[in-house]
């Protein structure tokens, strides 16, 4: 964003300390960013679940809803289907265009004997190595586009799910300009690794022979008990190995991690937010946040939130999302609010979990369950200066850092800034150059604090916070151009494809100290403190074409704190979508008839697929996806100067040791 705030790269893999008066930074990568690029980490492909090969995956992502980064990231365990060819029916046979490997020549099949769908499968592990990641390389060449790698949706021992990675040697950048016959792409052996010695569905004993002599896997548990010692015993010391193997270059993000419940002690469902605490200790530099915003969204029960998800009575956490997105962060004062009240370096993500298009074909439009990475949510990361090389590093390096945030369709665009500052001595928000702070400390400019960061002040000092997002200036992704359901209820008209920010709520917590695990408070999840500061629409920020600023002083700040922001294009006061202060409600399943209301679709236009109730159609699956659009800042947090430092400082400051240590 042209605001006068510059991009900086400094030391990579740590979010950065900001000091008030004085002191200088403690260096990140990057401290702030001029503008974002627009990624996904949790999408599947034939080698797992999935039914668009990897090519179809990565081309759709970048070439078509505008990715710059992708992770392909299939389920953990075992496949019997070649994810290098389409497999549109999911089973590798009714169309002809799946495969199996076992049908296939110059296929071998490395490990234990797994077998699946009358098949021979082949271990996740290998599929990274010998199967996505090669592909990967292959389309990076073709593509000029070297910020592809591989990562699994792994399946941890006593919970459901988490999106990781560990880049070790995936090199795909290796492959631009050069001979394609002596193509060095690197590998993903170390991704690998963990895959096989941690996935609770990788049941393969065989060391990774012939390639690889994996010692010391540990069996799941089953049974009474089961969870909570494959939590302690296998889950925790799976963070633990990436931290001390991998620190600067994996990460280890719970995925939707409210569908399954609550932790289930004799099973592997559900997370509490104890669980969090956990890994985030065991991992300070790699388990760093959580997916609750999950993929899925055109499902009738989005994000597959649903009662009795997993099991009679074992319903989702919340039951369903609110606003796409789950109760875990949707929640004001609930466990992310929480977490953040520890001072923890724990941020928001959001997936698409691709799989299919439901009903519809995967080379259609419209969708009954999942949207292509990037067609409806889109992760900002910090777009690396121009003088740096695009790898996949700088996916871990934004990811780690907190300087992100979340964005559904299109609502808002990459150019975007939120800012804390000192009032007082020249910041309004729109000022200062953390270059200038770093070369010249007489500079009249403070220090600013932006995601992830902490900005420290003398007790008394005033704090103005400054956001400006910029609108898209084009259609978004949506099939649909008649009017929005939801905003026909109150009389707006505006299409489904051209969507307006009409709220931003500014969201501030108190900082009380991490909870230590000896604590009867470490399974709380809750933070009073919380609650929304200030509102701003059309009516209170300032518009200049397509840019929209909001400017908050604290005044006289006495505590430590934490400020987090969201917006979306409806208003308070939707029916079945906002309440009277603004905040999402459930979003109900339509064709459940214990839920509702619902929002009618009374549109000529409105598709045939939507379910219909009461002889009425009412927005559903897609159509309530693109009718109910939200973006998620990271927070920033504030300390004032006299208290001892925020975990989220200390962590920062282990990643500048560790990379200075390299």
């Amino acid at each position: 964003m042209k605001n006068g705030v510059l991009a900086q790269q400094l030391i990579a893999g740590a979010s950065a300390l900001v000091v008030a008066g004085g002191a200088g930074l403690v260096a990140s990568t990057p401290v702030f960013a001029e503008t974002y690029m627009a990624g996904d980490f949790h999408n599947h492909t034939p080698c797992s679940d999935g039914r668009s090969s990897v090519e179809t995956l990565v081309k759709k992502s970048i070439e078509t809803f505008g990715l710059e980064w992708l992770g392909a990231a299939d389920h953990g365990g075992s496949s019997p289907r070649d994810c290098r060819v389409d497999d549109p029916e999911g089973d590798g046979s009714k169309t002809g265009k799946g495969i199996f490997y076992d049908e296939e020549t110059g296929i071998t099949i490395k490990g234990d004997v797994a077998t699946s769908q009358g098949h021979r499968s082949m271990w996740r592990w290998q599929e990274a190595e010998d199967i996505i990641y090669p592909e990967l390389g292959r389309l990076a060449g073709e593509m000029k586009q070297p910020m592809l790698y591989a990562g699994v949706e792994t399946n941890v021992p006593g919970h459901e799910h988490v999106s990781m990675t560990v880049i070790g040697n995936q090199t795909p950048q290796n492959a631009l300009n050069q001979n394609p016959s002596k193509r060095d792409i690197g590998n993903a052996s170390s991704v690998a690794e963990f895959e096989y010695r941690f996935d609770r569905s990788d049941t393969d004993f065989s060391k990774g022979a012939p390639t690889h002599n994996w010692e010391g896997k540990v069996a799941n548990a089953t049974g009474t008990g089961s969870g909570t010692w494959n939590h302690a015993n296998k889950a925790v010391p799976s963070v633990a190995w990436l931290q001390a193997n991998y620190p600067l270059d994996s990460y280890y993000v719970p995925a939707h991690l409210e569908r399954a419940g609550v932790f289930n002690p004799n099973g592997n469902n559900g997370f509490n937010i104890n669980h969090l605490r956990d890994f985030n200790n065991a991992g300070p530099t790699v388990s760093v946040g959580f997916e609750s915003q999950p993929g899925h969204q055109a499902s009738n029960n989005r994000g597959e939130y649903r009662a009795n998800f997993c099991g009679t009575g074992c319903d989702s956490v919340g039951v369903t999302t609110f606003g796409g997105t789950g109760i875990y962060a949707a929640k004001i004062g609930g466990v992310w609010d929480a977490m953040l009240g520890e001072g923890r370096n724990w941020f928001f993500f959001a997936s698409s979990d691709w799989h299919n298009r439901g009903s519809f074909s995967i080379y259609e439009k419209s969708t009954t369950a999942d949207f292509y990475p990037g067609e409806y949510q889109k992760l900002y990361i910090p777009r690396p200066s121009a003088t740096s090389k695009l790898t996949p590093q700088a996916v871990v390096d934004g990811v780690r850092s907190g300087n992100s945030y979340s964005v559904q369709g299109e609502l808002i665009s990459s150019e975007f800034s939120f800012t804390a500052g000192n009032v007082g001595s020249g910041y309004d928000g729109n000022k200062g150059s953390p270059a200038d702070k770093g070369s010249n400390p007489s500079s009249s400019y403070l220090p600013m604090a932006t995601m992830g960061e902490t900005l420290v002040v003398k007790r008394g000092q005033s704090v103005v916070l400054n956001l400006q997002v910029n609108l898209s200036d084009h259609a978004n992704h949506s099939p649909y151009s008649f009017n929005n359901p939801s905003l026909a209820q109150i009389g707006i008209k505006e299409p489904l494809n051209r969507p307006t920010l009409r709220q931003v709520q500014f969201i501030k917590g108190n900082v009380t100290g991490v909870v230590a695990p000896s604590s009867a408070n470490y399974t709380n999840g809750t933070n009073p403190s919380a609650a929304v500061i200030a509102r701003f629409d059309a009516s209170s920020w300032t518009a200049k074409g397509n840019t929209r600023t909001m400017t908050v002083t604290i005044p006289n700040v006495q505590n430590n704190m934490y400020i987090r922001v969201r917006g979306s294009n409806l208003p308070a006061a939707v029916p079945a979508e906002t309440d009277a202060q603004g905040n999402p409600l459930n979003d109900w399943d339509p064709e459940n008839a214990d839920q509702g209301p619902f929002v009618p679709c009374n549109d000529a236009a409105c598709p045939s697929h939507l379910v219909v109730r009461n002889n009425q159609k009412v927005s559903s699956y897609d159509v309530a996806a693109w009718s109910d659009l939200w973006f998620y800042s990271n927070p920033i947090f504030i300390r004032v100067s006299d208290q001892p430092e925020l975990l989220v400082e200390t962590n920062a400051k282990k990643a500048v040791q560790l990379a200075k240590g390299k």
